[in-house]
């Protein structure tokens, strides 16, 4: 594994980059330009890519805060009870089929259903907009936590380059030049002595610095599984928003109003019938109504793709809401270990 070809963050593969970095060019030249003697140098070392990498944190949890799954529980119910408005207790009075039972009621005239069905498809249009809406929004996160998940490669990095490159230092100073001053100073050198304590406190400098480093780098680490929790969970959800409602409504509504169109056909199809009857009454048949009687009584129902889109509306419904409850709690665990990590 190359490192610039990291796509995914582990401990493990973090691990493989660590190994790697220790004979990378730009990490030896980082190390080689590091001033022991400069306390303040030491510890403003790694400073920068860790201040960022909070900040970056802040943002991760900005983005978990405003996801807009949170706001599908209005427009679920709104669907819902939208879809419940198709009784299914009416619909087991007859049992011929969806569309026989769906207008079975005779009260209801011709305009009166289809006066109720046009204002029930301009609502269903609504929803649907809104859930191209919020299709349109996870897949917006999603982009945006690529972008971030992308970013907290480039931070881990970053750090990883310091850590390793201050490892490298405090190895030169623990293996050469502490021992060699030892030496001296044993031989009765007074300025050795000096430099030994010198170097000795500059060795406790750069192990704190390593492990402060270390943490910031784990919490890079760390966050890019929750990271990519978030999208997979975004993804889970787009899918099931497109399957269940994005594309499965405007069948629904064009199946719903078919079968509309294919009652008042019934009707005008038992009128030419009734006025065919008339005219052989009076010793004539009119060839023209009985072609439009057989022609309309010929023309393919649409119940059963009516029935179809209905149950995996319903059904999506139900699926949807238990996803977004385990992908919300999926979150909420992320966002505790993102606070616990930046504290």
């Amino acid at each position: 594994m190359s490192i610039m070809m990291l796509e995914q963050l582990t401990t493990d593969t973090a691990a493989i980059v660590k190994q790697q970095l220790r004979g990378n060019v730009e990490v030896q030249q980082l190390a080689n330009g590091i001033n022991i003697k400069n306390q303040l140098e030491l510890m403003a070392l790694g400073k920068e890519p860790a201040m960022r990498l909070a900040q970056f944190t802040d943002r991760i949890l900005n983005v978990m805060t405003q996801s807009k799954s949170y706001e599908s529980s209005e427009l679920l119910k709104q669907l819902e009870m939208l879809m419940l408005k198709f009784d299914q207790n009416d619909f087991t009075e007859q049992p011929k089929g969806f569309f026989k039972k769906l207008f079975a009621r005779k009260p209801k005239s011709e305009e009166d259903l289809w006066a109720k069905y046009n204002t029930f498809g301009r609502d269903i249009e609504k929803i649907h907009y809104q859930f191209v809406q919020m299709e349109e929004e996870l897949a917006k996160d999603n982009r945006l936590l690529a972008h971030l998940y992308n970013e907290d490669l480039t931070f881990y990095l970053e750090l990883e380059k310091y850590i390793v490159a201050a490892e490298l230092k405090l190895q030169e100073v623990t293996t050469t030049l502490i021992p060699m001053y030892e030496k001296q100073s044993e031989a009765g050198n007074q300025l050795a002595k000096m430099e030994l304590t010198s170097l000795q406190t500059i060795a406790e400098m750069l192990a704190q610095k390593i492990d402060e480093l270390e943490k910031s780098r784990m919490v890079a680490i760390l966050t890019a599984p929750q990271i990519e929790m978030l999208r997979n969970g975004n993804s889970e959800l787009i899918e099931q928003i497109n399957s269940a409602f994005v594309k499965t409504i405007p069948v629904f509504k064009l199946s719903m109003m078919n079968a509309i169109n294919e009652k008042r056909q019934q009707l005008q199809n038992q009128s030419a019938a009734a006025f065919e009857n008339r005219m052989k009454q009076y010793g004539g048949t009119n060839h023209e109504a009985v072609q439009l009687s057989t022609t309309l009584a010929q023309q393919p129902k649409t119940t059963q793709t009516l029935e179809e889109m209905w149950d995996m509306i319903t059904v999506g419904i139900t699926n949807y809401r238990k996803l977004r409850d385990e992908h919300t709690a999926q979150r909420q665990q992320a966002e505790q270990r993102l606070l616990t990590l930046r504290h």
